[in-house]
């Protein structure tokens, strides 16, 4: 048998590249599972740190030192060698710095975890170890006093179903520093027809779509909104009110107590109503004709009834609050006018009207419980509120009934409206002049807990 020279040694060759090949196929494989693991390691870590910057930033004290520490407890140090772990706020790079978002960008705190992994067998390959780097952001957003629905002066709450905010007729629609909320997802869910236009500062923030028909000119930009849930998270506090003893009229002078039948005040003559509580436990509060009515510091609770003035009466009140507690509402009709500071309207039950030639001027407390609410029906209450005719109104103060339908009929004069107004459903029709001048501070606000949240 005859072997060739030039074929000696090469099976070692081979079986030296195998060699090779398979160092390095168990290198890629423990060492590349070594850097996968740290690298999920890494980013749980990231993410609790951010979380505890958070916390640390709502808490008022050091954002670097919490963020770090957190990072240390899942293994990353900042020893510089081993881990390098950086806290930002606000970020310096990404999509939350202060060039990105200028207005918000403090609310951020941007975590950045860098890790260098030795290696083992990657070595006989020459590197000696890789590196990952991951991120994580988190927004601490402070409590706060706020309006609800981010200050939107109009707000419709129905989560669907086509003109669920609806303009129509001859109208006018002007909002002033704040802008129109409509929750509704559907097609047309803001709806405008006729002949007008509308006009906001901000946005008409809608869930689904903005239509209009005929003559109409939006003012403003239209954007797109998340949805809320439904029902919101409105519930504010019930009113208690008791009395003693049995009430009475004396002359021109009505006295507080109880009133087991209604009160009803008729004819001509100037009424005061003393100060104190006045308790109507099965029946209607009712003031006809042409009389001047005084009242200060009064409340009413009224049990199957309804609190109505009618014809040319009016009145004049300071720090009055009225709670229809079941019954058939509140309503001011006919031609007179009344002029309330530090008032507050509640109604579980029955329906809220403006009607006729009737001027209101009502300005919400500037203090106390019912700060900046100058009407408030819950939402066990599904009936209407209605503003109808002529009527001009001047009111100061939110407006919440979150299950009524809100509208705003015929030639109402509601050029002095510094309200923020929220309801099921809104319409506004006929030749409505409706201008709102809105002011946070003017409106009933309610408390915003701290918040920390991850983003990224």
């Amino acid at each position: 048998m005859i072997h060739k020279k030039s074929e000696k040694g090469q099976a070692i060759i081979l079986i030296v590249f195998a060699i090779i090949g398979l160092v390095g196929m168990t290198g890629l494989t423990v060492d590349g599972g070594r850097v996968y693991s740290d690298r999920r390691q890494a980013q749980s870590a990231a993410d609790t740190a951010a979380y505890a910057a958070g916390l640390a930033k709502i808490r008022d004290t050091n954002i670097v030192t919490a963020g770090q520490q957190r990072a240390a407890d899942n293994g990353y140090t900042n020893d510089g060698t081993r881990s390098v772990v950086i806290v930002e706020n606000p970020p310096l790079s990404g999509d939350y710095t202060c060039a990105a978002i200028p207005d918000t960008c403090n609310d951020y705190i941007q975590v950045t975890i860098t890790s260098n992994i030795p290696l083992t067998f990657s070595r006989l390959l020459g590197r000696a170890q890789l590196t990952n780097t991951v991120h994580a952001v988190a927004r601490a957003t402070p409590g706060a006093i706020d309006t609800f629905f981010d200050g939107a002066a109009l707000v419709s709450l129905k989560t669907t179903g086509n003109a669920t905010f609806n303009v129509n007729g001859n109208f006018t629609l002007d909002v002033n520093d704040s802008g129109v909320f409509v929750n509704s997802s559907s097609n047309c869910a803001f709806n405008a027809n006729g002949n007008g236009s509308t006009s906001v500062d901000t946005a008409y923030s809608v869930v689904g779509t903005a239509c209009k028909n005929g003559n109409v000119t939006m003012n403003g930009p239209v954007q797109s909104a998340s949805q809320v849930p439904y029902p919101p998270s409105i519930d504010i506090p019930l009113p208690s009110i008791t009395c003693s003893g049995n009430g009475s009229v004396t002359g021109n002078t009505v006295n507080p107590g109880n009133f087991p039948s209604g009160l009803s005040l008729n004819g001509n003559g100037n009424y005061t109503f003393s100060p104190g509580n006045y308790c109507i436990n099965n029946g209607s509060v009712s003031i006809n004709g042409n009389i001047n009515v005084a009242a200060n510091d009064v409340n009413f609770r009224i049990d199957n009834g309804t609190f109505s003035i009618n014809g040319n009466s009016k009145v004049v009140c300071d720090n009055m609050l009225i709670h229809v507690v079941s019954g058939s509402g509140i309503s001011f009709n006919g031609n007179g006018s009344n002029n309330c500071s530090n008032v507050t309207f509640i109604a579980e039950d029955g329906t809220v009207s403006w009607n006729g030639n009737v001027a209101n001027t009502f300005t919400a407390p500037t203090s106390g419980s019912y700060k900046g609410l100058v009407l408030y029906m819950p939402l066990s209450n599904n009936e209407t509120l209605v503003i109808n005719g002529n009527s001009g109104n001047h009111i100061t103060g939110s407006m919440i009934a979150p299950a009524a339908t809100v509208t705003i009929n015929g030639n109402s004069g509601t050029t002095g409206l510094h309200t923020q107004i929220i309801g099921y459903t809104i319409n506004i029709n006929g030749n409505s002049n409706t201008i709102i001048n809105f002011d946070a501070e003017e409106q009933y606000q309610t408390s915003q807990p701290p918040t920390v949240e991850l983003t990224q």
